[in-house]
């Protein structure tokens, strides 16, 4: 199988059995990689006339703002604003961009200068809104501030997280009086059409299917995102449409909506050899909004409504560690309905959204179901996501992942936790359709019993190193290994007798690892991974016949 899809939350790679590489939609800072601007002249998508680009300052990538060097013109388009000069007693020094307010007593020369911004100066954004760039600077003309001010290198980042950059650069210009400074904010953008998931494969109970995610990142210039999906095999199919605007009305609220549709056949049954297949059918909407709060945060609340049609089967039973068992099919046969209330809040601090080399993602989401809000399902479901980035140096990084998942009730199937979510080399879903019928092995433990289950945690650290840095299509090379390991488990499974597991076997555990390269393009990031080759390993995937 040959799949590109994005690395996120709750994603892992597929395994694959003829090459393995994966696309993953979305910007990756992964230094100042060159990239055509258009035109000078051209207009900007807002319908302004765009400022003829100058050549940024040289700064380290990771430097939040720059200082223009003493003796440079006095810009030729700078105003002075009517307002008088901030309110302030200078020392009796002056920098070379004017008077300086210090931060500490005047007998410390370390004091850091401080200056009244006139104006904010946007360059390189000939297809993004200027309004869409500002939004995430906080620091207003007349207000009097330091080149060291932490919202600045915040602004750079907040801005690089976007996926629309591939570099952002903030430099301070002199102004047309002493003391006064004008703001620089120079961008290079991406391309915001991507292909966000593009899968091409086969499997032991399909003999080929294939999907396709494309994504608008900034409709118009306007920051929205828009995206549709189609998955497609001789037996399921499935479509879904995306909208989001994390800046509704340029205010900060969030507004998103979500379409879908399946077609879809599920395979159960463990260690028989045999599947007992059901066919279900899937329609619904999600709708929700959400409120941009300061430090990074955002709370989220959604309402989710499905129509589901299954064809249940009457009876099947399978053999799980060592018993004979009914199998639990997870769906209400004939038609049903779930409807649920999600709620969840998120800080979000990395510098880039796929491919971050600093800061944190930590996010926590409840799901619930009842009868209440017009559901057929009474369930509760809590997961806990957190992802830690380190920048080691020479844009070296070190990931740490953490995950953990609660499901209490009667969940459909496809709300569970699957372990091709966890497992690089079991192939994940895609759409939430299922073309594999795979255990994961690699410990021999009682995780080959497990399936969709209602307890996960699963923990993992990645290193990524750079190997090359370009321009034009290609903009830069990243290698990276990892390793983690994971659990999956229900409360059934936790009271039942492992007969055939003894020691650590118990703990229904495994490995996962991963290991390959990352191309930064102009139309995503390709990931050539090598965690196809396990999968040629007979033991590794494969399930066990009595």
């Amino acid at each position: 199988m040959i799949r590109l899809v994005p690395i996120g939350p709750g994603r892992r790679a597929a395994p694959l059995l003829i090459g393995c590489f994966t696309l993953m939609a979305g910007a990756a800072e992964l230094g100042a990689f060159p990239q055509d601007e258009g035109p000078a002249d051209a207009p900007k998508a807002d319908g302004s006339e765009q400022a003829t680009p100058a050549t940024p300052p040289t700064v380290d990538p990771w430097t939040a703002v720059t200082v223009e060097p003493p003796g440079d013109a006095v810009p030729p388009d700078a105003t002075v604003p009517d307002a008088a000069a901030p309110d302030v007693a200078p020392p009796d020094r002056d920098s070379e961009m004017g008077p300086w307010v210090s931060t500490a007593d005047d007998g410390d020369d370390s004091a850091t200068p401080r200056y009244a911004l006139e104006k904010i100066v946007i360059k390189g954004n000939w297809k993004t809104m200027d309004r869409v760039i500002l939004r995430y600077i906080t620091i207003t003309p007349e207000e009097v501030f330091s080149a060291d001010d932490p919202r600045l290198q915040r602004a750079r980042y907040r801005l690089l997280a976007l996926g629309l950059f591939h570099d952002v650069s903030l430099s301070l210009k002199r102004g047309s009086k002493r003391g006064w400074v004008i703001l620089q904010i120079s961008v290079k953008e991406r391309n915001t059409i991507v292909l966000e998931d593009i899968v091409v494969g086969f499997s032991d109970i399909t003999p080929f299917y294939g999907a396709l995610d494309v994504a608008e990142r900034s409709f118009l210039g306007s920051g929205l995102k828009v995206s549709a999906a189609a998955v497609l095999s001789p037996e399921q199919y499935g479509y879904r449409l995306r909208f989001s605007d994390d800046h509704f009305l340029n205010s900060n609220y969030r507004l998103h909506a979500q379409g879908l549709f399946s077609h879809a056949i599920d395979f159960f049954g463990q260690n028989s050899g045999e599947y007992t297949e059901m066919l279900y059918d899937r329609a619904g909407i999600r709708l929700g909004t959400g409120y941009n709060l300061p430090g990074e945060y955002y709370l989220s609340l959604d309402y989710r409504f499905e129509v589901i049609n299954a064809t249940v089967p009457p009876s099947g039973s399978h053999e799980t560690f060592d018993e004979i068992r009914p199998i639990e099919f997870g769906l209400l046969p004939g038609h049903s309905t779930l409807s649920s209330l999600l709620v969840g809040i998120v800080r979000d601090t990395r510098d880039n959204p796929v491919l971050a080399s600093r800061g944190q993602r930590i996010a926590f989401e409840i799901e619930l179901s009842n009868k209440v809000v017009g559901s057929g399902y009474n369930f509760s479901k809590f997961a806990l996501n957190y992802d830690r980035h380190l920048h080691l140096g020479r844009q070296h990084s070190l990931k740490f992942s953490l995950f953990g998942g609660l499901i209490m009730g009667d969940a459909p199937f496809f709300n569970r936790f699957f372990v091709g979510d966890f497992s690089a080399f079991i192939p994940s879903r895609v759409l939430d359709h299922n073309f594999a019928h795979l255990n994961s092995s690699l410990l021999e433990t009682s995780i080959k019993e497990m399936r969709y289950e209602d307890m996960a945690v699963s923990v993992g650290v990645e290193y990524s190193i750079p190997f090359y840095r370009g321009h034009g299509f290609f903009y830069g090379i990243n290698g990276f290994v990892g390793i983690g390991l994971f659990a999956l488990a229900s409360e059934e499974d936790l009271s039942t007798d492992p007969k055939s597991y003894e020691g650590y076997k118990v703990i229904p555990m495994d490995l996962t690892m991963n290991l390959g390269i990352k191309v930064d393009t102009e139309f995503g990031i390709f990931v050539f991974s090598l965690a196809n080759l396990f999968r040629m390993i007979p033991t590794v995937g494969t399930e066990t016949t009595e």
